[in-house]
């Protein structure tokens, strides 16, 4: 029978391939992912939901994280962590935090590797490498609910989805676009000088613009904003329907600039300076300058996706920690 702990033993004897791994991921900041954790706490506290108190008290088991905090906001972010601090980790998990359809012709089985199945018996935990997000989050799901799952991996089933549940609904993380996930394109938004990163722009910039640089405050704000239609319309749904609507996202919203390049792209490359004695694997990456509409249009949806996530992360737990 398989363990499960942090190691992710089953990997350990491939170090070495680790030069091969595809370049991480990028997607919420830190905060975009305490945010949406937070939103969905802040629903179960106030639908008064035993969901909660089970919640509390598998947050209070976790006695082997060193890495972030404890609570639901530091968990959420201890899947990236894994990632950051573990090589084994950024091994076996890299491509569970995405699914990468085709911007013209979308396959999700394509997308997900050909869905494979878990080896007989294993956890969620060691599953392959090539799984896609969409999989990972019903595979922890059914694990959350199992009452057979042993304690340390109904943990880390709760960890992974805590991160995914946000992952997925990151419009980069849900479409192919041959630009490392938004890193290899870089815009200049209304009133900037220095392009940024495509990836850095909807991650990163968006997210305090839209949200703030407070999880908690961000969080509330969303909760007393959304009306109960919200709640009932966006608490439903698989994870592979939130993956297609994300990609929709992307496509008619992210990734608008590209549409008229003799319009919106400045002449010329630009190359994003690296520490000394590093290398970007991108090199000149294609400069768009974007306007106020394209920011306004980003900012909305930055908006409705982190929300959609928290109230959607509150559903998952509700139907499934039992």
């Amino acid at each position: 029978m398989y363990r499960s702990h942090r190691c992710f033993a089953s990997l350990c004897l491939l170090a070495m391939v680790l030069l091969f791994t595809p370049a991480e991921s990028r997607a919420w900041s830190a905060e975009g992912h305490m945010i949406v954790a937070l939103v969905a706490d802040r629903l179960l506290q106030t639908q008064e939901s035993p969901t909660q108190t089970r919640l509390a008290e598998l947050l209070a088991s976790d006695k082997s994280n060193s890495w972030t905090k404890t609570d639901i906001a530091g968990e959420s972010t201890w899947a990236d962590a894994l990632r950051e601090k573990s090589q084994e980790g950024r091994f076996a998990t890299t491509k569970w935090h995405y699914v990468k359809l085709d911007f013209e012709n979308p396959d999700l089985t394509k997308a997900c590797f050909g869905k494979p199945a878990l080896p007989s018996m294993a956890p969620a935990s060691h599953g392959p490498q090539d799984d896609c997000i969409v999989d990972k989050i019903d595979q922890f799901s059914k694990e959350l609910r199992d009452p057979a799952t042993l304690p340390g991996e109904r943990v880390m089933a709760l960890q992974f989805l805590l991160n995914f549940v946000g992952d997925i609904h990151d419009p980069l993380n849900t479409i192919e676009h041959n630009d490392n996930e938004g890193r290899c394109v870089a815009l200049v938004p209304p009133g900037a000088k220095t392009p940024v990163r495509l990836s850095d722009y909807w991650d990163d910039t968006l997210v305090v613009e839209a949200e703030g640089k407070d999880p908690a405050k961000a969080a509330a704000e969303i909760v007393a904003s959304l009306t109960p239609a919200d709640v009932r319309k966006w608490s439903s749904g698989t994870p592979a329907d939130w993956a297609q609507e994300s990609y929709k996202m992307a496509k008619e919203i992210t990734y608008s600039f590209s549409r008229d390049f003799a319009k919106d792209a400045i002449a010329g490359k630009y190359s994003f300076p690296v520490r000394k004695g590093e290398n970007d694997p991108c090199g000149p990456v294609p400069v768009y300058r974007v306007d106020a509409s394209y920011r306004d249009r980003a900012l909305a949806a930055v908006k409705e996706q982190l929300a959609k996530a928290g109230v959607r992360l509150a559903f998952l737990l509700r139907e499934n920690l039992q």
